[in-house]
């Protein structure tokens, strides 16, 4: 089964994370591969980032960088994680997470669940972030509707 990667970035957003809400978001994701960057988070965005780990139902990579040296650096690191640990043949990031993004990435995951050949198009109109095969999601998200 093919997987896609899911990489979002989060700085001091613990006000607009849930905990729960993010856990059954993902729950029965089996078709991603999820990572959430924590970069440079100075509040508990990263203990909350880790309970969405535990609680979650599938596996969740959470990698903490330490000091925050910008969107671009901290979406490297998870993009290099993800490539090293799975065959994506692409990688949706959410470089900066924002709390009303939840009901985009919603969204997101019931195209992915029902159009597999659907995304294979928007790709090739979307335009690439940092690396090949990284598609913004806001991007391909415009592109769907």
């Amino acid at each position: 089964m093919m997987k896609i990667g899911i990489l979002i970035v989060f700085q001091n957003d613990e006000s607009a994370i849930e905990a729960q809400k993010f856990a059954a978001l993902f729950a029965e994701k089996k078709k991603l591969a999820v990572c959430f960057v924590n970069n440079g988070s100075t509040d508990n965005t990263l203990e909350l980032l880790k309970e969405i780990q535990e609680e979650a139902s599938i596996s969740i990579s959470v990698i903490d960088v330490k000091k925050s040296r910008g969107h671009t650096t901290a979406m490297k690191a998870g993009v290099r994680y993800l490539t090293s640990q799975h065959d994506l043949p692409y990688i949706l990031c959410l470089q900066q997470y924002a709390s009303n993004d939840f009901s985009m990435l919603e969204k997101v995951f019931r195209i992915i669940e029902k159009e597999k050949g659907f995304f294979k198009g928007l790709f090739k109109k979307t335009k690439r972030m940092v690396y090949k095969n990284v598609f913004s999601l806001r991007g391909v998200l415009d592109m769907a509707c």
